[in-house]
């Protein structure tokens, strides 16, 4: 077994590979403890081929460290553990280029395994308290929507994308003052 395939998270979790993609694009914390996990997980691989020889003693932390580690990164990767706070880390900015073209956006996301709806929404109008058992996308065509997710409010510009991890409850908002058009796509998880 290569090392470097020893205990990938893409091997561990294939259903949330696109996702270890995102985030490792996106995230600065979760690039920095993927590269502590790749690090432990690496260690811990010589030490079980015996190329390595340290005490039972270390070798016992280090797989606990491995083991939070990985426990940090999942939750990352479902949502059940945020981001620090006054983060963009579920936000890419500037996703799809002006003016927002939703066939773009359809082959994008049914490219990541995502349908592809849309909603127009008149001023004021909410959505309060959401969850999906699968995660989704929300980009804003014209207009802007605010959502709160996390304990974050998220402010969209047309061609913004927002990722809503499965079963993370979410409140959407038209904050223009005309119509928004907006559209949202599940994955098939």
């Amino acid at each position: 077994m290569d090392i470097e395939q020893h205990r990938d998270l893409a091997r561990e979790f294939p259903e949330l590979k696109q996702r270890i993609v995102d985030l490792k694009a996106t995230s600065v914390e979760f690039r920095h403890l993927y590269a502590q996990y790749q690090e432990a997980d690496n260690e811990i691989h010589r030490i079980e081929r015996e190329i390595e020889t340290p005490s039972d003693e270390y070798t016992e932390q280090l797989k606990h460290r491995r083991a939070h580690l990985k426990d940090r990164l999942y939750g990352m990767l479902t949502g059940r553990i945020h981001p620090a706070a006054n983060t963009e880390e579920y936000v890419v900015r500037h996703k799809f280029r002006l003016p927002v073209d939703r066939g773009e956006v359809r082959r994008d996301w049914q490219e990541r395994g995502y349908s592809c709806d849309g909603f127009a929404d008149p001023p004021g109008q909410e959505w309060h308290d959401f969850t999906h058992s699968t995660n989704e996308l929300v980009t804003v065509v014209e207009g802007r929507l605010e959502v709160s997710l996390h304990d974050m409010d998220y402010t969209l510009e047309p061609g913004d994308e927002l990722f809503v991890p499965a079963s993370a409850t979410h409140t959407v908002r038209n904050v223009h003052p005309g119509e928004t058009r907006w559209l949202y796509g599940y994955d098939e998880a």
